[in-house]
This record gives C-alpha cells, sequence and structure tokens, in this order.
C-alpha cells in the first residue's frame, strides 16, 4: 500500500451525513421521515432574491461563471463590514474580511491558521461537532469543558480557567448562537471569556452562524471586546436560505485574516461568482434583507415553541433549556434513557427505524451527554414537530414496556 498522512484519519464522515443517508433510504423505501436532524434552513431565499439570482445567471460574458479573486469580491468585503457595522457589531476594514466558500471552509481556513501543532483548543461540551475533528487534524488536542443545562449552557469562566495553560493552550471556540443548546452567550460570560485571553494571550474563535437568529436576548459580538484575538466564522447558509450555494466568511484581525485568506486559496482557489454577486444583491438591498431577516425570526420561532410546548407536554421527564437562537434544541432524556440502559445513538437508530424521525444524538457533540438528541425546529412544519416529539415519546413508553415484559 502506498503511503498516506495519518492526519487523514483525524477527519470523520459528519454525523447528519450518515443519518442522512440512513433517512435516504428509508425514503426510498416509501418511508415518511420526519426531519428533526438537519441543520439547513427550511425556507428558500426570499423570492426578490430569486429573481436576481435568475438574473445574473442569464447575463452574457463569463462574469457570474469565471473565477474570482481568492479573497471575495472587494465590493462584497466592503457590504460585509458594512452589515456587521449596522447589525450591531464592529466596524470593519474590508481587508480584515475574507469571503469563503461556505462556513466550513471558513472554519477550517481560520483554525489552520490558529493551532499550531500540540497545541491545545478548548471546545465546549457539548458544541458543534465539526471543530474536533478539525483540531486534532492540524495536530492540536482538545480540552473539554462541560457545560450544563441548569446553569442555561452558560460557561463557567472559572472551569474555562482551569482548562486553560499558558504557552500550551491556544484557543477556545464559542458557538453563539449555540448549536446545538441555542444558549446565547452572555455578555459576563464573554467579558470573562475575553479577559482569559487577554491574559492568557490566546485566540478566541466566536462562530457566528446564526447571530441574525435570536428570539429572546441580544447578540454579543466578542470581536468588539478584544479585536487582537478574536476571529470570528460566519455564514450565508442561514438567514438568505443558501446552504448549498456555499459562501462565508472570516472576519479578525488584518495579518491573521492575511492567513487565513492564503490556507482558504490553497484550498478552494476563490469563492463561487453566483453566489457572491446573489449575497451583494442581498446585502445591497437592505430594508428588505432586514423585513425577511425579521419575518424568518417570527416563522422559526413559531416552530420552536410548538417543540418546546409538545416536549414539555409529551416528555415531563426530560430536560430542556429554552432555546434563545438558532435551528436547535438539546433534549436530555437521561431520566428515561439510563434506566433502561439505551444511549442516544441507540435511540437515534431506533427512532428511525420504528417511528420514521431523523434526530442527532448528544454524543457527536461531545463526551458528556449520552442522553441527548439534538431536534431540528427549521425544516418541518409545526404539526410535523409535534407528531416527531409525540413519536418519541411513543418510542420511550414502547421501550419502558418491553424492558418491564417477562422474559
Amino acid at each position: 500500500m502506498p503511503p498516506y498522512s495519518g492526519r487523514a484519519s483525524t477527519l470523520r464522515e459528519s454525523p447528519t451525513r450518515r443519518i442522512d443517508a440512513l433517512r435516504e433510504r428509508l425514503e426510498r423505501e416509501g418511508r415518511d421521515v420526519i426531519l428533526l436532524s438537519t441543520g439547513q434552513p427550511g425556507v428558500p431565499p426570499p423570492e426578490w432574491l430569486r429573481e436576481e439570482a435568475a438574473r445574473l445567471a442569464r447575463e452574457g460574458g463569463m462574469g457570474v461563471y469565471g473565477y474570482t479573486p481568492s479573497g471575495g469580491y472587494w465590493r462584497l468585503r466592503e457590504l460585509i463590514a458594512l452589515d456587521v457595522g449596522e447589525l450591531g457589531g464592529p466596524e470593519l476594514d474590508p481587508r480584515q474580511v475574507v469571503v469563503t466558500a461556505g462556513g466550513q471552509a471558513a472554519m477550517y481556513a481560520a483554525l489552520a491558521a490558529i493551532v499550531p501543532e500540540g497545541g491545545e483548543v478548548v471546545l465546549l461540551d457539548p458544541t458543534y461537532f465539526g471543530y474536533e475533528p478539525l483540531v486534532r487534524h492540524f495536530g492540536g488536542r482538545v480540552r473539554w469543558v462541560p457545560v450544563r443545562a441548569e446553569e442555561g449552557y452558560q460557561p463557567d469562566p472559572d472551569r474555562v480557567l482551569e482548562a486553560v495553560e499558558r504557552g500550551r493552550t491556544s484557543a477556545i471556540v464559542l458557538v453563539t448562537p449555540d448549536n446545538p443548546t441555542g444558549r446565547l452567550l452572555s455578555r459576563s460570560a464573554a467579558r470573562a471569556l475575553a479577559e482569559i485571553a487577554e491574559d492568557y494571550d490566546l485566540w478566541l474563535v466566536a462562530d457566528e452562524a446564526y447571530k441574525t437568529l435570536v428570539y429572546e436576548g441580544e447578540h454579543v459580538w466578542l470581536y468588539s471586546l478584544d479585536p487582537e484575538r478574536v476571529v470570528s466564522v460566519n455564514t450565508f447558509s442561514k438567514d438568505p436560505g443558501m446552504p448549498g450555494w456555499r459562501l462565508g466568511y472570516v472576519y479578525g484581525p488584518r495579518w491573521i485574516v492575511g492567513k487565513i485568506h492564503l490556507i482558504h486559496e490553497s484550498l478552494v482557489y476563490c469563492p463561487p461568482s453566483i453566489a457572491q454577486r446573489t449575497i451583494m444583491a442581498y446585502l445591497s438591498r437592505r430594508e428588505e434583507r432586514l423585513r425577511h431577516v425579521e419575518w424568518l425570526r417570527g416563522h422559526y420561532r413559531v416552530r420552536r415553541d410548538a417543540l418546546l410546548e409538545e416536549a414539555a407536554r409529551r416528555l415531563p421527564r426530560a430536560r430542556l433549556a429554552r432555546p434563545q437562537g438558532g435551528m436547535f434544541a438539546f433534549l436530555d432524556l437521561r431520566r428515561y434513557l439510563e434506566p433502561l440502559g439505551v444511549d442516544a445513538e441507540r435511540l437515534a437508530e431506533l427512532l428511525l427505524e420504528r417511528e420514521g424521525v431523523a434526530a442527532v444524538p448528544g454524543t457527536y457533540f461531545g463526551t458528556s451527554h449520552p442522553y441527548a438528541l439534538r431536534l431540528s425546529f427549521s425544516t418541518e412544519t409545526p404539526e410535523r414537530i409535534r407528531e416527531g416529539v409525540a413519536r418519541i415519546a411513543r418510542l420511550l413508553g414502547d421501550l419502558e414496556g418491553e424492558a418491564k415484559a417477562p422474559g
């Protein structure tokens, strides 16, 4: 066998891709699957933006088909800087922004730039499942810091501090609004973590993919607290509803963004032209964009509330913190599953096979939540979300009955 890089073995297939493959098999067999596992929006871009994309695709020449600047069109970088400021964030120079081929590429390039060989990265437990394999891929080590449902999944700065070691810790990753819990980072926790970053001279990675999807509270802009040590990862997959068009961006100190730019260029060469031009139209028509975002928040809030209400009614022994933003709720079923000797991975398999409900096990998001499920409320209607929760409750009842049956 020819040699290969051992680092390739640190990467793994996305767990949602594995669930999608199982779901697709069931659907081919004619099963109706309630999709509570997805991370993509369930609403397409507004009609006016789709019309603009169609117009762009019809225009002559190579404008929407050719290569673009590797860091993104300059005008788009200007518009992103303006947009961040108008949303309440920091004032940015366009040279502090690099446009990427989606949020995943943004995350990859950012971590590649800031994680040295042997460097340690603090991840909250639970957190988005994409970070751990990348940290290991770049030769880093993960230090998990548990966050607790009874504390609203807010990071405890004292526990974070215990995981930090001067000269070894490279970064702390913070997702806000959070995936998988929907937690918004509090201002007090953000300030405390920024102080740790300053004292220990380490990076804060702010994953702000869901920053416009906030239902209660206020998004905290970490960059405003420490502009020398914050790198922010972003995507246009969520509120415009364009996940398949692969467009995101990173902002941060200009010198590190320059390195991220080069890594991204080596990875994908340039971000896609048609997606960039469409997003330029989206950000340029400010009032229409903000109306769409406000409507979208209301749309998802109704779906979130349907999930919360049905879970409270059907699963009284579950623990479920109210998501303040994003697309997900984190359902802790320990009181149901632990007595049965069933973990979340097995439950997720049974949910698909027996009830036709797709959900993501909490085990994919860290080490401390073996009995939790991440449930998405972005794709299905409120009625189907309620039905999905009812099916979860029905399966748990069946498993309890089977455990009590003689023999």
